[in-house]
């Protein structure tokens, strides 16, 4: 469809491609080491396509008015709605404190044409805990099969959830609300591993 040499400038902005770079110069992004904001960025970028798809989180205010924390965003590249597929890796409850509730994080792997990478992000209905509902967590070089993507997005969550118990202090999570891609019985080993 696009000669390789138009793939990049034809799905990021100039800016996208800045934050891109910088971003996997300094991935895996964790909270306590990274300023998140790139990480969004490439989530969003990322997650354009499924927006509506994430779970949200309804909260009062002070004043008891409801809020959605989560924005929906309009895409500036609309090409990236019909070339980025991201593909869902499994949903977890976690507890929040902050709403005292068990809230849904869902994590997806999304192959990002031009940089051949797949990125694997997670989405939160809030943004009380990372100031951002989605965040790009880490990323690895284009596989072949199913197989491989989840051996790789396994590696990935087994980290990411190892380092938000030990240096975040995040409890771990309590249910898994729906697998995908990484088979339920692999998901719930890796959360028993970290």
């Amino acid at each position: 469809m696009f000669h390789e040499s138009m793939v990049i400038p034809s799905l990021y902005t100039t800016d996208d491609q800045l934050v891109m770079k910088r971003w996997m110069q300094s991935a895996p992004a964790y909270p306590e080491m990274d300023d998140l904001d790139d990480s969004n960025k490439v989530a969003e970028i990322a997650l354009a396509s499924v927006q509506n798809r994430i779970a949200q989180c309804l909260s009062l205010n002070s004043h008891d008015r409801s809020a959605i924390d989560r924005k929906i965003l309009e895409c500036q590249v609309p090409m990236r709605n019909k070339l980025l597929f991201p593909i869902h890796l499994c949903d977890i409850g976690r507890y929040d404190a902050h709403h005292n509730s068990i809230c849904q994080e869902s994590y997806f792997a999304t192959f990002l044409p031009g940089y051949n990478i797949y990125v694997v992000t997670v989405s939160l209905p809030s943004s009380a805990l990372y100031e951002h509902c989605d965040l790009a967590i880490d990323y690895f070089q284009n596989v072949d099969d199913a197989a491989q993507i989840a051996s790789h997005a396994r590696l990935v969550l087994k980290a990411w959830w190892k380092h938000q118990q030990m240096e975040s202090q995040v409890t771990g999570w309590q249910e898994l609300l729906k697998s995908g891609l990484i088979h339920e019985d692999s998901v719930i080993l890796l959360g028993d591993a970290a």
